[in-house]
């Protein structure tokens, strides 16, 4: 799964956050300066799927502070059952975290 880093953010609280060994969050990224990450850069977390994207017609969403999946399903007037079938990267669409990337799919609507 695709990641933004947030501010005070560090290796250390996305592993813990996210489940994973430090040690499979750094083979995920092995172009890490120094094994640093920084605000704003975008970092894979490992065992997370990415759904499966037409070549065109989905726009990848940075969950903001506040944001719900319900909240995003009314501002994009798009169905929520949709997005949440659309990342299968969500496991429980009732918990989302500013950072994270989700695909707001229009093609085929």
């Amino acid at each position: 799964m695709k990641y933004l880093v947030q501010p005070n953010e560090n290796l250390e609280t996305l592993a813990a956050r996210f489940g994973v060994r430090m040690q499979d969050l750094l083979a995920a990224n092995p172009v890490l300066p120094n094994n640093q990450i920084y605000q704003g850069m975008i970092i894979e977390i490992p065992g997370y799927d990415q759904p499966s994207l037409p070549s065109e017609g989905y726009i990848p969403y940075v969950i903001q502070p506040g944001d719900t999946l319900y909240e995003i399903s009314r501002r994009f007037n798009l169905d929520y059952n949709r997005i949440v079938s659309q990342n299968p990267q969500i496991v429980n669409p009732n918990v989302i975290w500013p950072g994270q990337i989700i695909y707001l799919i229009y093609l085929g609507y």
